[in-house]
């Protein structure tokens, strides 16, 4: 999600190829380019930036939804939105709506987790970086480093009032390259510690498209897949789609390909995985509308109209509703007014009040938007 200028442009010029592909589409990144062991990347824009305070003894609370949706780099006023009583997500029980958020200069924000925190159901997970230039060498240090920097992120979490944490994210090589599997399960490990008041974190873990790949990997994976099972309620595959990809593609085609990882899990029989499966897996679609390409994808609002992508959103998020491993999980990314035009944030909330309204799924939620079938049809 984090990255470079020159990767995100180069990742967006590659991905014009497949928007016109109307195949069946294969398991690819869209042109996404290899990262894992890249420059830093700028910060992203963040709202909120503070001192993290003294630890007041906040304890994260248990994780106990059974649906979800999961938003990564939010905004004030698309918070705001999300919280509206009448326009925004459902207050539903069972539901939880969580925050996951990079930082410009501290770990965590207070500020941002007491705005979180004005409803219940709304949980806060700052991102451990992994490309943050403060942990610089991260493939390469020293074990004792690893959980230096990790327990000081979790204590930092902790005192801003943290509810999870978000792992910010395993890079397009992960399948391929079992010393960043084996630092990755550190990494998660040492943060999900419980420190010395006992107080623990369970996280969100993000994959790149490509990690979320299973013909990427060069072995099963087991022990990275069970530290994440271990450590985290959510897994979330990134797939940051152009417009066209979306439209040009049958929903069959779409779902194949947004649970390919899923389907591995399941055939693997492995008790982690088959819990990933079912419980934590999770697709993140682009909520990225502006002017231009970018490294996003999304739509650019110079060439589509909004009305043309919010069905291409509810085409999207059709394909992930009606799969099994969607039917009560759903994330969207990047959500900050300063990345994506307010007018898409209507639209992500109306999605989630008619795919996700209910504490159990119904029949009524897998009926495109509105129960019309033109508002999933797009170019």
């Amino acid at each position: 999600m984090v990255r470079s200028i020159g990767v995100g442009l180069a990742w967006a010029l590659l991905s014009i190829g497949c928007m016109t592909d109307a195949a069946t589409p294969a398991p690819t990144d869209d042109g996404e380019t290899d990262d894992d062991l890249g420059e830093e990347s700028p910060p992203l824009p963040d709202d909120f930036v503070d001192s993290v305070p003294a630890d007041d003894g906040w304890v994260p609370p248990a994780f106990t939804a059974t649906r979800f949706g999961v938003f990564y780099q939010i905004s004030r006023d698309v918070l705001d939105h999300y919280q509206d009583p009448t326009v925004g997500l459902p207050k539903v029980a069972g539901h939880a709506w969580i925050i996951t958020q990079s930082h410009a200069t501290a770990y965590a924000s207070k500020a941002l987790a007491e705005l979180v925190h004005r409803r219940d159901d709304f949980l806060y997970a700052p991102a451990f970086d992994i490309f943050d230039a403060s942990h610089k060498g991260w493939n390469t240090v020293p074990d004792a480093q690893l959980r230096t920097w990790a327990h000081g992120f979790r204590d930092a979490a902790i005192a801003a009032h943290a509810d999870l944490f978000t792992f910010n994210e395993s890079p397009t090589t992960t399948g391929e390259n079992p010393n960043i599997r084996v630092r990755i399960a550190k990494i998660l490990r040492f943060i999900h510690e419980p420190d010395a008041q006992g107080r623990q974190l369970w996280g969100i873990t993000y994959l790149t498209q490509r990690a979320s790949n299973p013909a990427t990997y060069d072995s099963p994976a087991s022990d990275f897949f069970k530290a994440i099972d271990e450590t985290s309620i959510a897994l979330v595959a990134e797939y940051y789609h152009s417009n066209g990809y979306i439209c040009g593609n049958s929903l069959e085609a779409l779902s194949d390909h947004f649970f390919l990882m899923r389907r591995w899990f399941v055939a693997s029989g492995e008790p982690a995985k088959l819990s990933l499966a079912n419980k934590k897996f999770t697709v993140l679609h682009s909520a990225r509308y502006a002017d231009g390409v970018s490294g996003w994808a999304g739509a650019d609002a110079t060439a589509t109209t909004l009305a043309n992508y919010q069905r291409a959103l509810s085409r999207a998020t059709l394909a992930t509703r009606t799969t099994e491993g969607g039917v009560n999980r759903l994330a969207f990314g990047p959500t900050a007014s300063q990345i994506t035009m307010f007018g898409v944030q209507p639209r992500i909330t109306a999605l989630f009040r008619h795919h996700y309204l209910h504490t159990a799924a119904q029949a009524s939620e897998t009926s495109c938007i509105d129960n019309f079938a033109g508002n999933c049809t797009c170019d």
